[in-house]
Protein backbone atom coordinates (compact mmCIF):
# COMPACT_ATOMS: atom_id res chain seq x y z
CA UNK A 1 0.00 0.00 0.00
CA UNK A 2 1.07 3.55 -0.67
CA UNK A 3 0.89 6.11 2.12
CA UNK A 4 -0.15 9.71 1.45
CA UNK A 5 0.17 12.34 4.17
CA UNK A 6 -2.22 15.29 4.19
CA UNK A 7 0.47 17.56 2.76
CA UNK A 8 0.44 15.34 -0.35
CA UNK A 9 -3.34 15.45 -0.68
CA UNK A 10 -4.38 19.11 -0.74
CA UNK A 11 -4.78 19.22 -4.52
CA UNK A 12 -6.64 15.93 -4.76
CA UNK A 13 -8.97 15.79 -1.73
CA UNK A 14 -12.00 18.08 -1.60
CA UNK A 15 -13.09 19.16 1.88
CA UNK A 16 -16.63 20.10 2.89
CA UNK A 17 -17.68 22.40 5.70
CA UNK A 18 -15.67 24.74 7.90
CA UNK A 19 -12.48 22.71 7.93
CA UNK A 20 -8.99 23.89 8.85
CA UNK A 21 -5.39 22.67 8.89
CA UNK A 22 -2.68 22.43 11.51
CA UNK A 23 0.58 20.43 11.47
CA UNK A 24 -0.14 18.25 8.43
CA UNK A 25 -3.65 17.51 9.66
CA UNK A 26 -7.05 18.67 8.45
CA UNK A 27 -9.76 19.10 11.10
CA UNK A 28 -13.45 18.65 10.37
CA UNK A 29 -15.34 19.02 13.62
CA UNK A 30 -18.61 20.61 12.53
CA UNK A 31 -21.69 18.51 11.80
CA UNK A 32 -21.78 17.22 8.21
CA UNK A 33 -18.23 18.33 7.48
CA UNK A 34 -15.83 15.91 5.84
CA UNK A 35 -14.02 15.20 2.61
CA UNK A 36 -14.32 13.59 -0.82
CA UNK A 37 -11.54 11.63 -2.52
CA UNK A 38 -11.40 9.95 -5.94
CA UNK A 39 -9.21 6.90 -6.37
CA UNK A 40 -8.64 3.75 -8.39
CA UNK A 41 -7.84 0.58 -6.49
CA UNK A 42 -9.06 -2.15 -4.20
CA UNK A 43 -8.66 -0.58 -0.75
CA UNK A 44 -8.58 2.83 0.92
CA UNK A 45 -7.67 3.38 4.57
CA UNK A 46 -7.90 6.75 6.33
CA UNK A 47 -5.79 7.70 9.33
CA UNK A 48 -7.97 9.64 11.76
CA UNK A 49 -7.59 11.22 15.17
CA UNK A 50 -10.82 11.26 17.16
CA UNK A 51 -11.66 13.45 20.15
CA UNK A 52 -14.20 12.41 22.75
CA UNK A 53 -16.08 14.13 25.55
CA UNK A 54 -17.93 13.17 28.72
CA UNK A 55 -21.70 13.04 28.52
CA UNK A 56 -23.93 13.06 31.60
CA UNK A 57 -27.18 11.12 31.95
CA UNK A 58 -28.64 13.84 34.10
CA UNK A 59 -27.70 17.38 35.08
CA UNK A 60 -24.25 18.23 33.65
CA UNK A 61 -21.66 18.53 36.38
CA UNK A 62 -23.72 16.62 38.94
CA UNK A 63 -21.19 14.30 40.65
CA UNK A 64 -23.95 11.77 41.23
CA UNK A 65 -25.10 11.69 37.60
CA UNK A 66 -23.78 8.75 35.58
CA UNK A 67 -21.46 9.82 32.80
CA UNK A 68 -19.86 8.10 29.82
CA UNK A 69 -17.43 8.83 27.02
CA UNK A 70 -18.85 9.68 23.58
CA UNK A 71 -16.92 9.46 20.29
CA UNK A 72 -17.59 10.72 16.76
CA UNK A 73 -19.52 8.78 14.14
CA UNK A 74 -19.10 8.98 10.38
CA UNK A 75 -20.84 7.71 7.25
CA UNK A 76 -19.08 6.67 4.05
CA UNK A 77 -20.74 7.23 0.67
CA UNK A 78 -19.46 5.73 -2.58
CA UNK A 79 -19.93 7.35 -5.97
CA UNK A 80 -23.36 9.01 -6.33
CA UNK A 81 -25.18 6.91 -3.73
CA UNK A 82 -27.06 8.95 -1.11
CA UNK A 83 -27.22 5.91 1.17
CA UNK A 84 -24.04 5.18 3.13
CA UNK A 85 -22.16 1.95 2.53
CA UNK A 86 -20.76 2.14 6.05
CA UNK A 87 -21.60 4.03 9.25
CA UNK A 88 -19.38 3.57 12.27
CA UNK A 89 -17.89 5.00 15.44
CA UNK A 90 -14.27 6.12 15.77
CA UNK A 91 -13.05 5.25 19.24
CA UNK A 92 -9.29 5.73 19.09
CA UNK A 93 -7.32 8.90 19.41
CA UNK A 94 -5.27 7.95 16.37
CA UNK A 95 -5.65 4.92 14.11
CA UNK A 96 -6.32 3.80 10.53
CA UNK A 97 -9.80 2.77 9.43
CA UNK A 98 -10.83 0.89 6.33
CA UNK A 99 -13.01 3.27 4.30
CA UNK A 100 -13.47 1.24 1.13
CA UNK A 101 -12.57 -2.22 -0.14
CA UNK A 102 -13.48 -4.03 -3.34
CA UNK A 103 -12.21 -6.40 -5.99
CA UNK A 104 -12.99 -4.44 -9.16
CA UNK A 105 -10.10 -1.93 -8.89
CA UNK A 106 -12.18 0.62 -10.78
CA UNK A 107 -12.45 4.35 -10.18
CA UNK A 108 -14.57 5.39 -7.22
CA UNK A 109 -15.42 8.61 -5.48
CA UNK A 110 -15.67 8.23 -1.71
CA UNK A 111 -17.23 10.84 0.57
CA UNK A 112 -16.82 10.78 4.35
CA UNK A 113 -19.34 12.77 6.44
CA UNK A 114 -19.12 13.45 10.17
CA UNK A 115 -22.55 12.74 11.66
CA UNK A 116 -21.97 14.07 15.18
CA UNK A 117 -21.57 17.61 16.40
CA UNK A 118 -18.72 19.86 17.45
CA UNK A 119 -17.57 20.11 21.11
CA UNK A 120 -19.13 16.74 21.90
CA UNK A 121 -16.93 15.01 19.30
CA UNK A 122 -13.92 16.01 17.20
CA UNK A 123 -12.25 14.47 14.17
CA UNK A 124 -9.18 15.06 12.02
CA UNK A 125 -7.52 13.36 9.06
CA UNK A 126 -3.76 12.72 8.77
CA UNK A 127 -3.64 10.84 5.48
CA UNK A 128 -4.48 7.71 3.48
CA UNK A 129 -3.09 4.28 2.78
CA UNK A 130 -4.13 3.21 -0.72
CA UNK A 131 -3.94 -0.06 -2.58
CA UNK A 132 -4.07 1.74 -5.88
CA UNK A 133 -3.76 5.42 -6.72
CA UNK A 134 -5.31 8.73 -5.73
CA UNK A 135 -6.84 10.57 -8.71
CA UNK A 136 -7.46 14.23 -9.35
CA UNK A 137 -11.05 15.24 -8.59
CA UNK A 138 -13.53 15.65 -11.42
CA UNK A 139 -14.42 19.29 -11.96
CA UNK A 140 -18.10 19.52 -11.02
CA UNK A 141 -20.53 22.26 -12.07
CA UNK A 142 -20.72 24.98 -9.45
CA UNK A 143 -23.77 24.52 -7.24
CA UNK A 144 -25.56 26.99 -5.05
CA UNK A 145 -24.59 26.70 -1.40
CA UNK A 146 -26.63 26.93 1.78
CA UNK A 147 -25.39 27.33 5.35
CA UNK A 148 -27.34 26.12 8.38
CA UNK A 149 -26.80 27.86 11.72
CA UNK A 150 -28.52 26.42 14.76
CA UNK A 151 -28.75 24.26 17.83
CA UNK A 152 -29.59 20.62 18.54
CA UNK A 153 -32.53 20.66 16.12
CA UNK A 154 -30.15 21.56 13.29
CA UNK A 155 -27.62 18.96 14.54
CA UNK A 156 -30.18 16.15 14.24
CA UNK A 157 -29.93 15.43 17.98
CA UNK A 158 -31.67 12.19 18.94
CA UNK A 159 -33.49 11.61 15.66
CA UNK A 160 -32.36 7.97 15.67
CA UNK A 161 -34.50 6.95 18.63
CA UNK A 162 -38.16 7.14 19.61
CA UNK A 163 -37.40 7.21 23.35
CA UNK A 164 -38.26 10.81 24.21
CA UNK A 165 -36.73 10.63 27.71
CA UNK A 166 -33.39 9.35 26.43
CA UNK A 167 -30.23 11.47 26.76
CA UNK A 168 -27.55 12.10 24.14
CA UNK A 169 -26.08 9.07 22.41
CA UNK A 170 -23.89 9.84 19.39
CA UNK A 171 -25.10 6.84 17.38
CA UNK A 172 -28.57 8.42 17.46
CA UNK A 173 -27.44 11.79 16.09
CA UNK A 174 -27.41 11.64 12.30
CA UNK A 175 -27.08 15.06 10.72
CA UNK A 176 -27.21 13.55 7.22
CA UNK A 177 -30.90 12.81 7.86
CA UNK A 178 -31.61 16.14 9.60
CA UNK A 179 -33.71 18.76 7.84
CA UNK A 180 -30.84 20.96 6.65
CA UNK A 181 -28.75 18.50 4.61
CA UNK A 182 -31.95 16.77 3.45
CA UNK A 183 -33.36 20.06 2.17
CA UNK A 184 -30.06 20.89 0.46
CA UNK A 185 -30.08 17.54 -1.35
CA UNK A 186 -33.68 18.12 -2.49
CA UNK A 187 -32.66 21.56 -3.77
CA UNK A 188 -29.51 20.28 -5.48
CA UNK A 189 -27.34 22.60 -3.36
CA UNK A 190 -24.13 22.09 -1.46
CA UNK A 191 -24.22 22.88 2.25
CA UNK A 192 -22.20 23.58 5.38
CA UNK A 193 -23.21 23.76 9.02
CA UNK A 194 -22.35 25.50 12.26
CA UNK A 195 -24.51 24.08 15.05
CA UNK A 196 -24.15 22.87 18.64
CA UNK A 197 -26.74 21.33 20.96
CA UNK A 198 -27.87 23.61 23.77
CA UNK A 199 -26.42 26.74 22.20
CA UNK A 200 -28.10 30.12 22.55
CA UNK A 201 -27.88 33.07 20.21
CA UNK A 202 -25.93 34.96 22.87
CA UNK A 203 -24.65 33.99 26.33
CA UNK A 204 -27.42 33.40 28.92
CA UNK A 205 -26.36 32.81 32.50
CA UNK A 206 -29.35 30.50 32.98
CA UNK A 207 -27.90 28.07 30.39
CA UNK A 208 -24.42 26.86 31.46
CA UNK A 209 -22.92 26.73 27.97
CA UNK A 210 -19.28 27.75 27.38
CA UNK A 211 -20.13 29.24 23.98
CA UNK A 212 -22.93 31.09 22.19
CA UNK A 213 -23.45 31.46 18.46
CA UNK A 214 -22.55 35.14 18.39
CA UNK A 215 -19.14 34.10 19.78
CA UNK A 216 -18.56 31.52 17.02
CA UNK A 217 -20.09 32.55 13.73
CA UNK A 218 -17.23 34.66 12.39
CA UNK A 219 -14.65 31.98 13.18
CA UNK A 220 -13.70 28.75 11.43
CA UNK A 221 -13.75 26.53 14.52
CA UNK A 222 -13.14 28.57 17.64
CA UNK A 223 -13.88 25.82 20.23
CA UNK A 224 -11.38 23.33 18.82
CA UNK A 225 -8.66 25.84 18.03
CA UNK A 226 -8.81 27.33 21.51
CA UNK A 227 -8.75 23.83 23.02
CA UNK A 228 -5.43 23.32 21.21
CA UNK A 229 -4.25 26.72 22.53
CA UNK A 230 -4.24 28.16 19.01
CA UNK A 231 -5.45 31.56 17.89
CA UNK A 232 -8.95 31.19 16.50
CA UNK A 233 -8.84 32.15 12.84
CA UNK A 234 -11.67 33.91 11.05
CA UNK A 235 -13.57 31.95 8.43
CA UNK A 236 -12.82 33.08 4.88
CA UNK A 237 -16.30 34.00 3.73
CA UNK A 238 -15.09 35.42 0.40
CA UNK A 239 -13.52 32.12 -0.59
CA UNK A 240 -16.61 30.17 0.55
CA UNK A 241 -19.64 32.24 -0.50
CA UNK A 242 -23.13 30.99 0.24
CA UNK A 243 -26.41 31.81 -1.45
CA UNK A 244 -28.51 31.19 1.67
CA UNK A 245 -27.98 31.29 5.42
CA UNK A 246 -30.73 29.57 7.43
CA UNK A 247 -30.68 30.53 11.11
CA UNK A 248 -32.67 28.51 13.65
CA UNK A 249 -31.78 30.01 17.04
CA UNK A 250 -34.05 30.90 19.92
CA UNK A 251 -35.26 27.61 21.37
CA UNK A 252 -32.54 27.53 24.03
CA UNK A 253 -32.80 31.28 24.63
CA UNK A 254 -36.48 30.70 25.41
CA UNK A 255 -35.49 27.91 27.80
CA UNK A 256 -33.20 30.38 29.56
CA UNK A 257 -36.17 32.72 29.91
CA UNK A 258 -38.23 29.95 31.49
CA UNK A 259 -35.49 29.50 34.11
CA UNK A 260 -35.36 33.22 34.85
CA UNK A 261 -37.28 35.31 37.37
CA UNK A 262 -37.40 38.05 34.71
CA UNK A 263 -38.21 36.29 31.41
CA UNK A 264 -39.28 39.51 29.70
CA UNK A 265 -35.80 40.95 30.10
CA UNK A 266 -34.27 37.93 28.37
CA UNK A 267 -36.81 38.24 25.55
CA UNK A 268 -35.94 41.93 25.11
CA UNK A 269 -32.23 41.12 25.15
CA UNK A 270 -32.77 38.34 22.61
CA UNK A 271 -34.31 40.90 20.23
CA UNK A 272 -31.31 43.19 20.57
CA UNK A 273 -28.88 40.30 20.21
CA UNK A 274 -30.70 39.07 17.09
CA UNK A 275 -30.46 42.47 15.39
CA UNK A 276 -26.74 42.58 16.11
CA UNK A 277 -26.26 39.00 14.91
CA UNK A 278 -28.04 39.72 11.63
CA UNK A 279 -25.66 42.61 11.05
CA UNK A 280 -22.75 40.25 11.66
CA UNK A 281 -24.11 37.62 9.26
CA UNK A 282 -24.67 40.26 6.58
CA UNK A 283 -21.22 41.78 7.04
CA UNK A 284 -19.61 38.36 6.74
CA UNK A 285 -21.55 37.16 3.70
CA UNK A 286 -22.21 40.26 1.63
CA UNK A 287 -25.37 41.74 0.16
CA UNK A 288 -26.37 38.93 -2.22
CA UNK A 289 -26.82 36.18 0.37
CA UNK A 290 -30.42 35.56 1.38
CA UNK A 291 -30.84 35.20 5.14
CA UNK A 292 -33.74 33.08 6.42
CA UNK A 293 -34.58 33.57 10.10
CA UNK A 294 -36.41 30.40 11.10
CA UNK A 295 -37.74 28.91 14.32
CA UNK A 296 -39.15 25.50 15.18
CA UNK A 297 -40.19 22.80 15.39
CA UNK A 298 -39.98 22.43 19.19
CA UNK A 299 -40.67 25.86 20.68
CA UNK A 300 -42.01 29.16 19.34
CA UNK A 301 -41.94 31.32 22.48
CA UNK A 302 -39.47 33.77 20.90
CA UNK A 303 -40.92 33.74 17.38
CA UNK A 304 -42.61 37.12 17.81
CA UNK A 305 -39.40 38.52 19.30
CA UNK A 306 -37.48 37.20 16.30
CA UNK A 307 -39.95 38.85 13.92
CA UNK A 308 -39.63 42.16 15.73
CA UNK A 309 -35.84 41.87 15.54
CA UNK A 310 -35.99 41.31 11.78
CA UNK A 311 -38.33 44.30 11.39
CA UNK A 312 -35.93 46.44 13.42
CA UNK A 313 -32.97 45.23 11.38
CA UNK A 314 -34.74 46.01 8.09
CA UNK A 315 -35.69 49.48 9.31
CA UNK A 316 -32.16 50.26 10.48
CA UNK A 317 -30.33 48.90 7.43
CA UNK A 318 -32.78 48.99 4.52
CA UNK A 319 -31.86 45.34 3.89
CA UNK A 320 -34.88 43.45 2.58
CA UNK A 321 -32.93 40.34 1.60
CA UNK A 322 -33.82 38.75 4.94
CA UNK A 323 -36.90 36.61 5.62
CA UNK A 324 -38.72 34.94 8.49
CA UNK A 325 -39.98 31.37 8.44
CA UNK A 326 -41.80 29.16 10.93
CA UNK A 327 -41.51 25.38 10.77
CA UNK A 328 -44.69 23.45 11.56
CA UNK A 329 -44.85 22.29 15.13
CA UNK A 330 -44.04 18.67 15.92
CA UNK A 331 -47.14 16.54 15.47
CA UNK A 332 -48.39 14.62 18.52
CA UNK A 333 -49.13 11.77 16.09
CA UNK A 334 -45.46 11.42 15.08
CA UNK A 335 -42.59 9.76 16.95
CA UNK A 336 -40.52 11.94 19.28
CA UNK A 337 -36.74 11.74 19.41
CA UNK A 338 -34.37 11.90 22.39
CA UNK A 339 -35.06 14.61 24.99
CA UNK A 340 -38.26 15.54 23.16
CA UNK A 341 -36.46 16.45 19.93
CA UNK A 342 -37.79 16.05 16.38
CA UNK A 343 -37.71 12.51 15.11
CA UNK A 344 -36.35 11.62 11.70
CA UNK A 345 -39.91 11.80 10.35
CA UNK A 346 -40.35 15.34 11.70
CA UNK A 347 -36.94 16.34 10.35
CA UNK A 348 -37.99 15.15 6.89
CA UNK A 349 -41.19 17.19 7.14
CA UNK A 350 -39.16 20.24 8.13
CA UNK A 351 -36.91 19.70 5.12
CA UNK A 352 -39.86 19.67 2.74
CA UNK A 353 -41.26 22.85 4.31
CA UNK A 354 -37.94 24.62 3.91
CA UNK A 355 -37.58 23.41 0.31
CA UNK A 356 -40.99 24.82 -0.56
CA UNK A 357 -40.08 28.16 1.01
CA UNK A 358 -36.71 28.40 -0.76
CA UNK A 359 -38.25 27.35 -4.08
CA UNK A 360 -40.62 30.30 -3.74
CA UNK A 361 -37.67 32.63 -3.13
CA UNK A 362 -35.85 31.13 -6.10
CA UNK A 363 -38.90 31.57 -8.32
CA UNK A 364 -39.27 35.19 -7.23
CA UNK A 365 -35.57 35.80 -7.85
CA UNK A 366 -35.83 34.35 -11.36
CA UNK A 367 -38.93 36.41 -12.08
CA UNK A 368 -37.13 39.61 -11.08
CA UNK A 369 -34.08 38.68 -13.16
CA UNK A 370 -36.25 38.29 -16.27
CA UNK A 371 -38.48 41.31 -15.70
Amino acid sequence: MKHFAWNDLRDTVTVQGRTWEHEDTVYFNWSSSGFTVRFRGSALLAEFSAQSSEEYDGIPGDPNAPHRTVWPWISVFVDDNDQPCRTFELTNKSTKYLIYSGTDEQEHTVRVVKLTENIKTGLSLHGFDVDGEILMPVVEPIKKRIEFVGDSITCGFGLGTSEKDRFYYPQEENVWMAHGPTAARYLGMDWQMICISGICLAPRKEIPMPVAMNMLYEYTDRPAQQALELDADHWNFKEHPVDYVVINLGTNDATAASFSAAPKKIEEQYEKDYVHFLKTVRKCNGDKTKIICALGSMDYYFYDAMNRAVDTYRAETGDNNVYTFKYCRMSPMDPIGACGHPSELTQQKMAKELVAFINTLEKNRNTKNHS
